[in-house]
């Protein structure tokens, strides 16, 4: 029999041989569209699937560790508020900014130096403090400046001298221009009165 002759209306009349085959090509056509248009999008939702359980559990294992150190990482924020304080503290407040100067000035006098001009410099906010120059022009010698700069340093209050410039001047004498910095904390004052209520 000719495959021409095969009626496909009728396809139980045809031989076995043919049944078989259009059986067999039909199931594999069958079998290829249920494979491309369920199992294919199936497996890429499993993909993506299986990658957030992937990222879950990465998710759970940072979380546990941190959960397992947790009274660890409490005492060393208790720890680095204590310093914080500490170091807010040593900024001046505003009455101290005020008699900074004096400071100075009793300093630079004690240490036998000349003072030539010392002021204010303008405010310049730096984030969580206020940044207030001093700046400053001395004259003495050499050990008499860094008798000074030690004693400066040596303040309970943060203060920092910048821009040092020496230029010589008559006998063994130096000029010293610098700019004094200290920093007050802007919420010192909000702080102290939480403090009180």
């Amino acid at each position: 029999m000719d495959i021409n002759d095969l009626d496909f209306e009728n396809v139980g009349s045809w031989p076995a041989l043919y049944r078989g085959v259009f059986i067999a090509l039909a199931g594999a056509l069958f079998a290829g569209a249920f494979y491309y248009y369920v199992t294919i999008p199936q497996l890429e939702q499993l993909k993506v699937v299986e990658d957030k359980e992937h990222t879950l559990k990465e998710n759970f294992k940072v979380k546990a560790a941190l959960s397992a150190n947790l009274e660890a990482y409490r005492a060393q924020m208790v720890e680095i508020n204590i310093i914080f304080e500490g170091l807010i503290n040593k900024l001046p407040s505003t009455k101290e900014i005020a008699s900074l100067l004096d400071d100075i000035s009793f300093i630079g006098g004690d240490n036998g130096l000349q003072f030539k001009s010392i002021n204010w410099g303008a405010k310049k906010d730096v984030g969580l403090s206020v940044e207030v120059p001093i700046s400053i022009q001395v004259v003495g010698t050499y050990d008499q400046l860094g008798s000074f700069a030690a004693d400066i340093a040596a303040l309970p209050r943060i203060v920092i001298l910048d821009n040092l410039r020496l230029s010589k001047g008559s006998k063994e004498l130096l000029t010293l221009n610098v700019i004094a910095k200290t920093y007050r904390y802007k919420n010192k004052k909000a702080k102290k009165k939480k403090g009180k209520k």
